[in-house]
């Protein structure tokens, strides 16, 4: 018995001694990635209404924008969500990868293109000016 010797006195059978304790075994659990993400942008159109007035001071013009779907006006603009661009960087990756190009390393690529799926839209907001 040895192997006691090296071990303070009554320790060595000592379950929450650190030599005596086991590695917690991996254990999968579920998380969710919340993000509030913006980008303000120019958008043009011509879908706003131009109102003239008088006032006081003279003739004056107010540009009334209620009426116009910004959503729509972003899109037609060119411009893509957040999620379109998670989609078609998707897209671009398989299409690079089955012409044999990868990005950093094929493991790291295979896990890009896997982590680019599942993500949802929780909220999607257009604020016009």
């Amino acid at each position: 018995m040895r192997d006691r010797d090296y071990y303070p006195a009554g320790a060595y059978d000592d379950p929450n001694a650190p030599y005596n304790q086991s590695e917690q075994p991996d254990k999968d659990f579920g998380v969710t990635c919340s993000q509030t993400l913006s980008k303000e942008v120019t958008v043009t159109t011509n879908k706003y209404t131009l109102e003239c007035d008088y006032d006081e001071d003279g003739f004056w013009k107010h540009t009334d924008t209620s009426d116009i779907c910004w959503a729509d006006e972003y899109k037609s603009n060119g411009y893509h969500t957040p999620l379109k661009l998670l989609q078609l960087f998707k897209e671009f990756l398989e299409e690079q990868k089955s012409q044999g190009i990868v990005f950093k390393t094929p493991h790291f690529t295979n896990k890009l293109i896997e982590e680019l799926d599942d993500w949802q839209e929780d909220e999607t907001e257009y604020i016009g000016e």
